[in-house]
């Protein structure tokens, strides 16, 4: 079990069920053993891992996920996530805005398309809510592999 709580942090674990959290902004976090489980909560984490089996997820905005790994479970609520899986059957989800994910054959992948509101919040933030969650397949020909997908106006287009 490793964690940090600190920015800037550079963990890396090669054994397996390895369990790596960090909270801090611009993680760099790798695990090369089967079955790790890896989350980060600050922003601009990149966060890696080659063995099958992998649970990845971040909260942080602008993460940039990758697994090689079969079988990988990939969650990113944060915005601006990139999220790439090059294992077999895996799941990949991205619930932040303006996120992007791609996946091999044989993988589901999640999307969320986000709509800004005429509101404020009181501190005078924008309000965006979710306009569409859409799941898919990737099957080769209607979802391609190895190609990054957003959601626009409803639909996964190639980005």
């Amino acid at each position: 079990k490793i964690g940090s709580s600190g920015n800037s942090a550079k963990i890396g674990s090669s054994g397996n069920s390895a369990q790596i959290g960090s909270s801090g902004d611009f993680a760099k976090i790798g695990s090369s053993g089967n079955s790790a489980k890896i989350g980060s909560s600050g922003n601009s984490a990149q966060i890696g891992s080659s063995g099958d089996f992998a649970k990845i997820g971040s909260s942080g905005n602008s993460a940039k996920i990758g697994s090689s790994g079969d079988f990988a479970k990939i969650g990113s609520s944060g915005d601006f996530a990139q999220i790439t899986s090059k294992g077999k059957h895996s799941v990949v989800m991205a619930a932040g805005c303006d996120s992007r994910v791609k996946a091999k054959i044989g993988s589901w992948i999640t999307l969320v398309e986000w709509v800004r509101t005429d509101e404020q919040t009181e501190k005078g933030y924008a309000i965006w809510i979710p306009k569409c969650v859409r799941t898919e397949y990737v099957d080769g020909e209607h979802i391609k592999e190895d190609t990054f997908y957003k959601l626009k106006d409803g639909e996964f287009v190639e980005c």
